[in-house]
């Protein structure tokens, strides 16, 4: 994996935590050196060859995309040209990818709509700004969840474009961010026609078919096939894979899928009036709901747009950790030094009805988060047992630690799970910390302050 680059990227972002690297782009996090925020941050190394005017033509298109503010687009907050790199900042998304929702769990007809209507609520704010012709991959939306509740982000910046702009070729995998995917592409993007509205219409119709059948409509043996039966195959009927897909949700798909964009939806207002009145008979709990819900703690740390062959599987590399990650944790903690109080990285205060009570001291740049146990003779860093009445922490709950400018945490697989705000942890993925940040052990609520910015910036609520 690429070391951090000390630089500072257009003066500005120090890169904090590589999420994906290839030769030409970095997907990463960033420190905020004026505004002392964290945010997600892609840098474009460009080519010699590329022009130069057409990079900046391309990045200052972003002017309009930075005007979209919405709960389901990634907001565009700052791009420009550094010498032979471009760079564009964004907020930093959580959650998950939808394409590792699809990968890893069953989604019922009702949260299959639910995700649906966000998606379009979400190009509805993009297509107000007349930005369209989207890029709707699955691995390119992202999908929060905070134990029951849904919240999608689309997460398309227009890497694509730029990429090839610069001369960018990838054509080994169809998922590369610079490669047209014609398995999620319109008929138009294939065959050369008229882009607008009607083309994301399009795209968010195949997202729906493959939420609802756990397949995509139409796979050939390599792209050009794909791309045939994209334009001219007609659509499978959902039934033949999911049995309770009502008619009236294949009359939906048939709409926003249509081959002519004439016949689809005209604008986003329609569709989600279409989403919202559509007749769905009642669903019943099923072992498709239970298996939401044992799946509904998995998150990604910072940046989650999954890219093909240049992004690395942040969920496989969590996976093979996992063996060796508590031990380790627990190594790291007996080999630290005592602390003393000049030590002090940042503090975890509890609080009740509004009024800090209690204040634990994070001294080490490793410490576990826990309660302790007599009987085992156990008493993790930070102990907290003395707020956790109806002993929700765990032994070993979650593990802070410190690496230069970032604060990071980490569940350890608990019982009752780690909270970020409104994010539930998955287990051994990292998350930044922020001053201020609101964190629950089970259900016992902490707020994270670090000391040099405790008298000087507000704390998040």
């Amino acid at each position: 994996m690429p070391q951090r680059d000390a630089r500072l990227v257009g003066g500005v972002y120090r890169v904090g935590q590589v999420i994906a690297s290839s030769e030409i782009l970095t997907i990463c996090t960033a420190y905020n050196r004026n505004t002392s925020d964290v945010v997600g941050l892609s840098i474009i190394e460009i080519p010699a060859t590329a022009p130069q005017d057409l990079v900046s033509t391309r990045l200052n298109a972003l002017a309009s995309r930075r005007q979209v503010i919405s709960p389901y687009v990634l907001q565009v907050f700052d791009w420009g040209i550094e010498g032979t790199r471009a760079y564009i900042a964004t907020a930093s998304p959580r959650g998950i990818t939808l394409q590792h929702v699809l990968d890893n769990e069953n989604i019922d007809i009702q949260r299959a709509l639910t995700l649906t209507q966000q998606i379009t609520q979400g190009l509805q704010a993009l297509h107000q700004k007349g930005i369209t012709g989207l890029d709707l991959r699955p691995q390119l939306i992202t999908v929060d969840s905070d134990g029951i509740t849904d919240r999608t982000q689309i997460d398309d910046i227009g890497l694509r474009s730029l990429l090839n702009s610069i001369g960018y070729k990838n054509d080994q995998h169809n998922s590369d961010i610079s490669t047209l995917d014609s398995r999620y592409a319109p008929p138009e993007y294939i065959n050369g026609g008229q882009i607008g509205p009607w083309s994301d219409i399009y795209q968010v119709g195949l997202l729906l078919f493959t939420m609802i059948t756990g397949r995509l409509p139409f796979v050939g043996r390599n792209q050009a096939e794909t791309g045939v039966m994209q334009t001219s195959s007609p659509l499978p009927r959902m039934a033949q894979f999911k049995h309770d897909t009502p008619s009236s949700l294949q009359t939906l798909v048939d709409r926003m899928m249509a081959k002519e964009p004439a016949q689809r939806f005209s604008d986003t207002s329609s569709l989600l009036h279409a989403l919202e009145t559509l007749a769905v008979p009642a669903h019943h709990p099923s072992n498709d709901r239970q298996a939401r819900e044992d799946n509904q703690t998995i998150h990604v740390a910072g940046l989650t747009n999954e890219m093909p062959p240049i992004e690395r599987d942040i969920a496989q590399q969590a996976t093979q950790i996992e063996k060796n990650a508590l031990l380790q944790y627990q190594l790291d903690a007996l080999a630290s030094n005592p602390p003393t109080e000049t030590d002090t990285l940042a503090y975890l205060c509890y609080e009740q009805a509004g009024e800090e009570t209690q204040r634990f001291a994070i001294t080490r740049k490793t410490v576990i988060v826990g309660r302790s146990d007599p009987k085992r003779n156990y008493t993790p860093d930070i102990d907290l047992s003395g707020p956790d009445k109806k002993m929700m922490v765990s032994r070993q709950h979650a593990r802070i630690r410190f690496e230069e400018a970032f604060f990071y945490i980490e569940d350890l697989k608990s019982r009752n799970k780690t909270r970020l705000r409104d994010l539930v942890l998955e287990p051994f993925r990292s998350e930044i910390l922020h001053h201020g940040d609101i964190l629950y052990f089970g259900n016992v609520r902490i707020r994270f302050v670090v000391p040099e910015r405790e008298s000087s910036s507000p704390l998040k609520k």
